[in-house]
C-alpha cells in the first residue's frame, strides 16, 4: 500500500502541530511554506483532518487549526483513512460477514489477511510517537521530511499557547526532549 502525497502531508502537518504547545493555532500558510506545498493545497487537507475530528477550526482573523485530541490519541489508521477513505481490500466481491471469506478461493483470505495487517499497523503508530522518535543523522537521511518540521520549529507563527506568535527556543528546547 502506498501513501499517497495528500495522506503524507496530512501526517506532516499533524506532527507539526503536535509538536508545539497545547492549544497554539496555526494557518494554512506556514504549515504550506514548511511544507514546500502549496497553501490552497494544504487547506484543503486541513479541513480534510478538522471534518474527520483529528483537528480543530478555528474561524476568524484570530483563527487557524489545532489539534482536536492528544497527539497519542491519534493514529496513523485515522489519518490514513481520512485523507483515503476505509481500507477496504479490492476483492471480486466485498464480505459483510467475515465468516463468510472462508468459503471463497485462497485470494479473499490472503487479501483479508494482508488489509487487516495493514489496519493494525496503521493503528499501532500514533502521532506522538512519530513526533518523538530520535531522526537519524542528516548524514544518513538527508531527505527526511521530518527535519524540515524540526528545523522550522522557531519560525512557524502561531497563535495561543505559546504567548507571543512565534514558538521560543524554550518551547522548542522542552518539545525535543
Amino acid at each position: 500500500m502506498l501513501l499517497t502525497k495528500t495522506t503524507e502531508i496530512a501526517i506532516q502537518c499533524l506532527v507539526l502541530l503536535s509538536r508545539m504547545p497545547k492549544g497554539t493555532l496555526i494557518t494554512p500558510q506556514p504549515i504550506s511554506m514548511t511544507l514546500g506545498s502549496s497553501e490552497s493545497y494544504t487547506s484543503k487537507i486541513l479541513r480534510t483532518l478538522a471534518k474527520a475530528n483529528l483537528l480543530e477550526s478555528h474561524r476568524g482573523a484570530s483563527g487557524g487549526f489545532s489539534l482536536a485530541r492528544d497527539p497519542k490519541d491519534i493514529t496513523l489508521l485515522e489519518v490514513v483513512e481520512a485523507c483515503e477513505g476505509s481500507i477496504i481490500g479490492n476483492h471480486c466481491k466485498e464480505f459483510p460477514n467475515p465468516g463468510m471469506v472462508k468459503r471463497t478461493c485462497g485470494f479473499h483470505p490472503a487479501m483479508v489477511e494482508f488489509q487487516e495487517g495493514v489496519k493494525g499497523l496503521l493503528r499501532k503508530w500514533s502521532i506522538e510517537e512519530l513526533a518523538t522518535k530520535p531522526l537519524s543523522d542528516p548524514k544518513d537521511a538527508p531527505d527526511c521530511k521530518l527535519r524540515r518540521i524540526l528545523d522550522a520549529e522557531g519560525t512557524i507563527p502561531s497563535r495561543g499557547g505559546g504567548g507571543e506568535g512565534l514558538l521560543g527556543q524554550d518551547a522548542i528546547g522542552s518539545l525535543r526532549k
